[in-house]
Protein backbone atom coordinates (compact mmCIF):
# COMPACT_ATOMS: atom_id res chain seq x y z
CA UNK A 1 0.00 0.00 0.00
CA UNK A 2 2.90 2.30 0.78
CA UNK A 3 4.67 1.45 -2.69
CA UNK A 4 1.85 3.58 -4.05
CA UNK A 5 2.74 6.67 -2.13
CA UNK A 6 6.09 6.36 -2.13
CA UNK A 7 8.48 4.81 -4.97
CA UNK A 8 12.20 5.59 -3.75
CA UNK A 9 13.27 1.92 -2.25
CA UNK A 10 15.67 3.99 0.36
CA UNK A 11 12.71 6.17 1.11
CA UNK A 12 10.17 2.44 1.77
CA UNK A 13 12.96 1.46 3.55
CA UNK A 14 13.42 4.06 6.02
CA UNK A 15 9.73 4.76 6.41
CA UNK A 16 8.85 0.84 6.80
CA UNK A 17 12.15 0.61 9.11
CA UNK A 18 11.08 3.31 11.44
CA UNK A 19 9.24 3.77 14.89
CA UNK A 20 6.05 3.98 12.56
CA UNK A 21 6.28 1.30 10.22
CA UNK A 22 4.17 -1.26 11.97
CA UNK A 23 1.29 1.45 12.15
CA UNK A 24 1.97 2.68 8.79
CA UNK A 25 -0.60 0.27 7.07
CA UNK A 26 -3.60 1.26 9.42
CA UNK A 27 -2.83 4.93 9.31
CA UNK A 28 -2.90 4.79 5.39
CA UNK A 29 -6.04 3.20 5.63
CA UNK A 30 -7.62 5.97 7.78
CA UNK A 31 -6.28 8.95 5.24
CA UNK A 32 -7.65 6.73 2.66
CA UNK A 33 -10.84 6.43 3.91
CA UNK A 34 -11.00 10.12 4.94
CA UNK A 35 -10.64 10.89 0.96
CA UNK A 36 -7.45 12.52 1.58
CA UNK A 37 -5.23 13.25 -1.18
CA UNK A 38 -2.36 12.22 -2.42
CA UNK A 39 -0.14 14.89 -1.95
CA UNK A 40 -1.60 15.28 1.82
CA UNK A 41 -1.30 11.40 2.32
CA UNK A 42 2.20 11.98 1.66
CA UNK A 43 2.52 14.67 3.81
CA UNK A 44 0.99 12.86 7.18
CA UNK A 45 3.15 10.04 5.98
CA UNK A 46 6.34 12.21 6.62
CA UNK A 47 5.10 14.15 9.51
CA UNK A 48 4.62 10.97 11.43
CA UNK A 49 7.71 9.30 10.68
CA UNK A 50 9.53 12.59 11.98
CA UNK A 51 7.02 12.87 14.86
CA UNK A 52 7.66 9.35 16.12
CA UNK A 53 11.44 9.92 15.91
CA UNK A 54 11.96 12.35 17.44
CA UNK A 55 9.49 10.94 20.44
CA UNK A 56 11.74 7.69 20.00
CA UNK A 57 14.63 10.19 20.08
CA UNK A 58 13.31 11.57 23.20
CA UNK A 59 13.01 7.68 25.16
CA UNK A 60 9.34 8.01 24.70
CA UNK A 61 7.56 5.00 23.93
CA UNK A 62 4.96 5.95 21.35
CA UNK A 63 2.11 4.15 23.52
CA UNK A 64 3.31 5.93 26.38
CA UNK A 65 2.78 9.58 24.30
CA UNK A 66 0.81 11.97 24.60
CA UNK A 67 -1.04 15.29 23.99
CA UNK A 68 1.91 17.10 26.16
CA UNK A 69 4.71 15.29 24.07
CA UNK A 70 2.90 16.46 21.01
CA UNK A 71 3.75 20.25 22.22
CA UNK A 72 6.46 20.13 23.04
CA UNK A 73 7.32 18.62 19.86
CA UNK A 74 4.93 21.83 17.73
CA UNK A 75 7.24 23.94 19.77
CA UNK A 76 10.62 23.25 18.32
CA UNK A 77 8.90 24.43 15.14
CA UNK A 78 9.70 28.06 14.05
CA UNK A 79 6.69 30.31 13.75
CA UNK A 80 6.66 31.92 10.44
CA UNK A 81 6.00 35.62 10.13
CA UNK A 82 2.48 37.29 9.97
CA UNK A 83 0.73 40.50 10.91
CA UNK A 84 -2.45 38.37 12.46
CA UNK A 85 -0.64 36.79 14.84
CA UNK A 86 1.72 38.57 17.52
CA UNK A 87 3.64 35.30 17.75
CA UNK A 88 4.03 34.48 14.18
CA UNK A 89 2.01 31.90 12.56
CA UNK A 90 2.84 27.82 12.78
CA UNK A 91 3.87 26.30 9.29
CA UNK A 92 1.80 23.80 6.91
CA UNK A 93 3.49 21.00 8.34
CA UNK A 94 3.30 21.72 12.40
CA UNK A 95 -0.07 22.93 11.94
CA UNK A 96 -1.13 19.36 10.62
CA UNK A 97 0.11 17.63 13.62
CA UNK A 98 -2.86 17.54 15.63
CA UNK A 99 -4.23 15.95 12.98
CA UNK A 100 -1.92 13.16 12.55
CA UNK A 101 -2.10 12.44 16.02
CA UNK A 102 -5.16 11.85 16.32
CA UNK A 103 -5.34 9.17 13.61
CA UNK A 104 -2.48 7.80 15.33
CA UNK A 105 -4.55 7.44 17.81
CA UNK A 106 -6.56 5.29 16.40
CA UNK A 107 -3.93 2.89 16.02
CA UNK A 108 -3.20 2.52 19.41
CA UNK A 109 -0.63 5.11 19.92
CA UNK A 110 0.27 8.90 20.82
CA UNK A 111 -2.57 8.30 23.29
CA UNK A 112 -1.60 8.27 26.58
CA UNK A 113 -3.66 9.79 29.63
CA UNK A 114 -2.23 13.72 30.43
CA UNK A 115 -2.16 14.44 34.50
CA UNK A 116 -4.15 17.04 34.99
CA UNK A 117 -3.19 19.32 37.26
CA UNK A 118 -5.67 21.22 39.59
CA UNK A 119 -6.04 24.31 37.29
CA UNK A 120 -6.96 21.74 34.21
CA UNK A 121 -9.78 19.83 36.88
CA UNK A 122 -11.41 22.96 37.98
CA UNK A 123 -11.73 24.59 34.12
CA UNK A 124 -12.79 21.68 33.29
CA UNK A 125 -15.16 21.67 35.68
CA UNK A 126 -16.05 25.40 34.81
CA UNK A 127 -16.67 24.66 31.29
CA UNK A 128 -19.29 21.90 32.19
CA UNK A 129 -20.90 24.48 34.10
CA UNK A 130 -21.06 26.39 30.80
CA UNK A 131 -22.73 24.13 28.93
CA UNK A 132 -24.55 22.31 31.42
CA UNK A 133 -26.21 25.29 33.49
CA UNK A 134 -26.10 28.19 31.03
CA UNK A 135 -25.95 25.97 27.84
CA UNK A 136 -23.29 28.09 26.03
CA UNK A 137 -21.95 27.29 22.64
CA UNK A 138 -18.30 25.68 22.22
CA UNK A 139 -16.66 28.67 20.69
CA UNK A 140 -18.20 31.11 23.64
CA UNK A 141 -16.83 28.67 26.33
CA UNK A 142 -13.73 28.53 25.00
CA UNK A 143 -13.37 32.17 25.00
CA UNK A 144 -14.44 31.99 28.71
CA UNK A 145 -12.36 29.14 29.93
CA UNK A 146 -9.28 31.37 28.02
CA UNK A 147 -10.23 34.37 30.20
CA UNK A 148 -10.48 32.23 33.52
CA UNK A 149 -7.25 30.47 32.84
CA UNK A 150 -5.10 34.34 32.37
CA UNK A 151 -6.99 35.34 35.61
CA UNK A 152 -6.02 32.18 37.29
CA UNK A 153 -2.14 32.65 36.01
CA UNK A 154 -2.51 36.23 37.33
CA UNK A 155 -3.04 34.73 41.14
CA UNK A 156 0.48 33.69 40.72
CA UNK A 157 -0.09 30.01 42.18
CA UNK A 158 0.29 26.74 41.77
CA UNK A 159 -2.79 25.66 42.00
CA UNK A 160 -5.66 28.11 42.12
CA UNK A 161 -6.26 30.07 45.24
CA UNK A 162 -9.14 32.33 45.25
CA UNK A 163 -8.14 33.46 48.68
CA UNK A 164 -5.66 35.90 47.29
CA UNK A 165 -8.96 36.97 44.82
CA UNK A 166 -9.67 40.06 46.12
CA UNK A 167 -11.93 43.60 44.58
CA UNK A 168 -9.04 45.14 43.47
CA UNK A 169 -7.43 42.54 41.86
CA UNK A 170 -10.13 41.47 39.35
CA UNK A 171 -10.27 45.59 38.45
CA UNK A 172 -6.43 45.08 37.42
CA UNK A 173 -7.06 42.06 35.82
CA UNK A 174 -9.93 43.32 33.58
CA UNK A 175 -8.57 46.82 32.78
CA UNK A 176 -5.35 45.07 31.95
CA UNK A 177 -6.62 42.71 29.65
CA UNK A 178 -8.83 45.34 28.42
CA UNK A 179 -5.77 47.08 27.07
CA UNK A 180 -4.94 44.40 25.04
CA UNK A 181 -8.47 44.44 23.13
CA UNK A 182 -9.01 46.94 20.04
CA UNK A 183 -12.83 46.63 20.31
CA UNK A 184 -15.22 47.12 22.47
CA UNK A 185 -17.22 43.77 21.68
CA UNK A 186 -13.81 42.28 23.28
CA UNK A 187 -14.17 43.87 26.02
CA UNK A 188 -17.83 43.58 26.96
CA UNK A 189 -16.54 39.47 26.24
CA UNK A 190 -13.84 40.05 29.05
CA UNK A 191 -16.29 41.43 31.03
CA UNK A 192 -19.20 38.94 30.86
CA UNK A 193 -15.88 35.95 30.96
CA UNK A 194 -14.76 37.31 34.14
CA UNK A 195 -18.37 37.53 35.68
CA UNK A 196 -19.49 34.23 34.83
CA UNK A 197 -15.88 33.33 36.60
CA UNK A 198 -16.93 35.02 39.65
CA UNK A 199 -20.52 33.75 40.23
CA UNK A 200 -19.06 30.06 39.25
CA UNK A 201 -17.22 30.64 42.63
CA UNK A 202 -19.61 32.09 44.63
CA UNK A 203 -22.11 28.81 43.59
CA UNK A 204 -19.12 26.99 44.88
CA UNK A 205 -18.24 29.02 48.19
CA UNK A 206 -15.24 29.62 46.86
CA UNK A 207 -15.72 33.50 47.29
CA UNK A 208 -18.14 35.65 48.98
CA UNK A 209 -20.54 37.14 46.98
CA UNK A 210 -20.87 40.75 44.74
CA UNK A 211 -17.21 40.52 43.91
CA UNK A 212 -18.38 41.06 40.40
CA UNK A 213 -19.47 44.54 41.18
CA UNK A 214 -15.41 45.07 41.21
CA UNK A 215 -15.54 45.09 37.30
CA UNK A 216 -15.20 48.30 35.65
CA UNK A 217 -17.88 49.23 33.40
CA UNK A 218 -17.05 49.28 30.05
CA UNK A 219 -17.99 52.12 27.94
CA UNK A 220 -18.93 51.31 24.63
CA UNK A 221 -20.55 54.41 21.73
CA UNK A 222 -24.32 53.78 21.48
CA UNK A 223 -25.43 52.51 18.22
CA UNK A 224 -21.80 51.30 17.19
CA UNK A 225 -22.65 47.03 17.33
CA UNK A 226 -25.40 47.52 14.51
CA UNK A 227 -24.73 45.74 11.65
CA UNK A 228 -24.19 47.15 8.22
CA UNK A 229 -27.64 47.78 6.40
CA UNK A 230 -28.78 46.30 3.16
CA UNK A 231 -30.54 48.42 0.58
CA UNK A 232 -33.30 46.04 -1.33
CA UNK A 233 -31.48 46.19 -4.48
CA UNK A 234 -28.52 45.39 -2.91
CA UNK A 235 -30.71 41.99 -0.93
CA UNK A 236 -32.49 41.50 -4.00
CA UNK A 237 -29.26 40.98 -5.90
CA UNK A 238 -27.26 38.57 -3.38
CA UNK A 239 -30.57 36.87 -3.58
CA UNK A 240 -30.89 36.32 -7.08
CA UNK A 241 -27.40 34.72 -7.16
CA UNK A 242 -27.93 32.48 -4.61
CA UNK A 243 -31.07 31.15 -6.43
CA UNK A 244 -29.53 30.60 -9.70
CA UNK A 245 -26.35 29.19 -8.26
CA UNK A 246 -24.77 26.52 -10.32
CA UNK A 247 -23.10 23.08 -8.69
CA UNK A 248 -19.89 23.73 -7.17
CA UNK A 249 -21.86 27.01 -5.05
CA UNK A 250 -24.82 25.20 -4.12
CA UNK A 251 -23.88 24.78 -0.83
CA UNK A 252 -22.48 28.58 -0.06
CA UNK A 253 -25.96 29.91 -1.36
CA UNK A 254 -28.10 27.35 0.62
CA UNK A 255 -26.12 28.43 3.41
CA UNK A 256 -26.78 32.25 2.45
CA UNK A 257 -30.52 31.83 1.31
CA UNK A 258 -31.62 30.35 4.99
CA UNK A 259 -29.97 33.47 7.13
CA UNK A 260 -31.30 36.15 4.33
CA UNK A 261 -34.67 34.47 4.73
CA UNK A 262 -35.37 32.75 7.68
CA UNK A 263 -32.94 34.77 9.81
CA UNK A 264 -31.05 32.03 10.88
CA UNK A 265 -27.99 32.11 13.13
CA UNK A 266 -24.62 30.96 11.35
CA UNK A 267 -24.30 27.89 13.86
CA UNK A 268 -27.73 26.88 13.87
CA UNK A 269 -27.20 26.06 9.67
CA UNK A 270 -23.89 25.12 10.41
CA UNK A 271 -25.39 22.24 12.86
CA UNK A 272 -28.28 21.53 10.93
CA UNK A 273 -28.98 17.49 10.15
CA UNK A 274 -30.41 15.86 7.64
CA UNK A 275 -33.43 14.45 10.20
CA UNK A 276 -34.17 18.45 10.81
CA UNK A 277 -35.25 18.82 7.48
CA UNK A 278 -39.16 17.60 7.53
CA UNK A 279 -39.91 16.87 3.57
CA UNK A 280 -43.46 16.45 4.03
CA UNK A 281 -44.45 19.26 6.66
CA UNK A 282 -42.23 21.29 5.11
CA UNK A 283 -40.56 22.85 8.12
CA UNK A 284 -36.87 22.99 9.31
CA UNK A 285 -36.55 22.02 12.90
CA UNK A 286 -33.43 23.97 14.56
CA UNK A 287 -32.51 22.21 17.61
CA UNK A 288 -31.38 23.66 20.65
CA UNK A 289 -29.79 27.03 19.09
CA UNK A 290 -28.49 29.84 21.17
CA UNK A 291 -31.98 30.24 23.43
CA UNK A 292 -31.62 26.32 23.90
CA UNK A 293 -34.95 26.44 22.56
CA UNK A 294 -35.94 24.04 19.74
CA UNK A 295 -37.83 26.50 16.54
CA UNK A 296 -39.66 25.28 13.65
CA UNK A 297 -39.14 26.98 10.53
CA UNK A 298 -40.97 27.19 7.24
CA UNK A 299 -39.22 25.25 4.42
CA UNK A 300 -39.74 27.87 1.43
CA UNK A 301 -39.92 26.72 -1.95
CA UNK A 302 -36.67 28.37 -3.12
CA UNK A 303 -34.25 27.41 -0.20
CA UNK A 304 -36.03 23.77 -0.68
CA UNK A 305 -35.29 23.79 -4.29
CA UNK A 306 -31.57 24.98 -3.74
CA UNK A 307 -31.09 22.52 -0.75
CA UNK A 308 -32.69 19.58 -2.93
CA UNK A 309 -30.59 20.45 -5.36
CA UNK A 310 -27.21 20.49 -2.87
CA UNK A 311 -27.63 17.42 -1.48
CA UNK A 312 -28.35 15.60 -5.02
CA UNK A 313 -25.58 16.34 -6.99
CA UNK A 314 -23.28 18.64 -4.90
CA UNK A 315 -23.27 16.94 -1.19
CA UNK A 316 -20.53 14.21 -1.21
CA UNK A 317 -21.24 10.85 -0.29
CA UNK A 318 -20.69 10.30 3.50
CA UNK A 319 -21.68 8.94 6.63
CA UNK A 320 -21.99 12.21 8.62
CA UNK A 321 -25.30 13.70 9.19
CA UNK A 322 -24.34 17.46 9.21
CA UNK A 323 -26.08 18.86 5.91
CA UNK A 324 -23.40 20.84 5.32
CA UNK A 325 -20.18 19.34 4.85
CA UNK A 326 -16.34 20.53 3.98
CA UNK A 327 -15.97 20.92 -0.12
CA UNK A 328 -12.81 18.91 0.08
CA UNK A 329 -12.08 15.73 1.19
CA UNK A 330 -11.93 14.47 4.26
CA UNK A 331 -15.66 15.55 3.88
CA UNK A 332 -16.91 16.53 7.86
CA UNK A 333 -19.32 18.74 9.08
CA UNK A 334 -18.22 22.65 8.98
CA UNK A 335 -16.01 23.02 12.10
CA UNK A 336 -16.58 26.59 13.27
CA UNK A 337 -18.99 29.29 12.49
CA UNK A 338 -16.19 31.76 11.01
CA UNK A 339 -16.45 29.15 8.27
CA UNK A 340 -20.28 30.84 7.54
CA UNK A 341 -18.61 34.03 7.31
CA UNK A 342 -15.76 33.32 4.51
CA UNK A 343 -18.78 31.58 2.12
CA UNK A 344 -21.18 34.77 3.06
CA UNK A 345 -17.89 36.96 1.68
CA UNK A 346 -17.77 34.58 -1.12
CA UNK A 347 -21.19 35.22 -1.95
CA UNK A 348 -21.21 39.12 -1.69
CA UNK A 349 -18.28 39.11 -3.78
CA UNK A 350 -19.85 37.39 -6.63
CA UNK A 351 -23.27 39.40 -6.32
CA UNK A 352 -20.94 42.42 -6.25
CA UNK A 353 -21.95 43.41 -2.38
CA UNK A 354 -20.83 44.70 0.33
CA UNK A 355 -17.90 43.13 1.99
CA UNK A 356 -19.41 42.65 5.29
CA UNK A 357 -19.55 39.64 8.06
CA UNK A 358 -21.70 37.22 8.17
CA UNK A 359 -24.40 38.61 11.34
CA UNK A 360 -26.52 41.42 9.61
CA UNK A 361 -28.08 38.71 7.69
CA UNK A 362 -30.42 37.75 10.98
CA UNK A 363 -31.06 41.02 11.20
CA UNK A 364 -32.20 41.71 7.39
CA UNK A 365 -34.91 38.76 7.49
CA UNK A 366 -37.64 41.17 7.78
CA UNK A 367 -41.09 40.90 7.02
CA UNK A 368 -39.96 41.76 3.38
CA UNK A 369 -37.72 39.55 3.35
CA UNK A 370 -39.97 36.55 4.57
CA UNK A 371 -43.00 37.64 2.46
CA UNK A 372 -43.26 34.16 1.04
CA UNK A 373 -43.24 32.44 4.60
CA UNK A 374 -46.65 30.79 3.18
CA UNK A 375 -45.20 29.41 0.22
CA UNK A 376 -43.30 26.70 1.27
CA UNK A 377 -42.29 23.67 -0.54
CA UNK A 378 -45.64 22.10 -1.91
CA UNK A 379 -43.63 20.00 -4.30
CA UNK A 380 -43.03 17.73 -0.89
CA UNK A 381 -45.85 18.45 0.96
CA UNK A 382 -48.34 17.19 -2.09
CA UNK A 383 -47.67 13.66 -1.35
CA UNK A 384 -50.05 13.96 1.86
CA UNK A 385 -52.23 15.54 0.09
CA UNK A 386 -52.08 19.07 1.07
CA UNK A 387 -50.26 22.31 0.83
CA UNK A 388 -48.43 23.63 3.86
CA UNK A 389 -50.44 26.84 4.93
Amino acid sequence: MIDHYFQRADVLIRLQSGPVGPYLPGFLSALEQRRFSHDTIRRYVRGADTLCRWLDGQGIALVEANQKHIEAYVCHYVRLPDNRYIQGRLSKAASSLPRIATLLGEQGILCGSVPLSKTEVWLARFDNHLMRVHGISRNSRDNYVRYARRLIQSLQTNDPDWSVLNAQHIANFVCREAAKLKSGSGCHLLAAAVRAVLRFLVAEGALPPNLDRAIPVIRLWQHVSLPQHFSTEELEQILETCRTATVGRLRDACIVLMMARLGMRAGEVRQLKLEDIDWIEGVIRVRLGKSRRERTLPLLEDIGTLLSAYLQQERPASAEQSIFLTSLPPYRPLAWSTAISRISKGIFKEAGGPEVRYEPWRFIASPRSLSSVGKRVGIFSSCKGEAAA
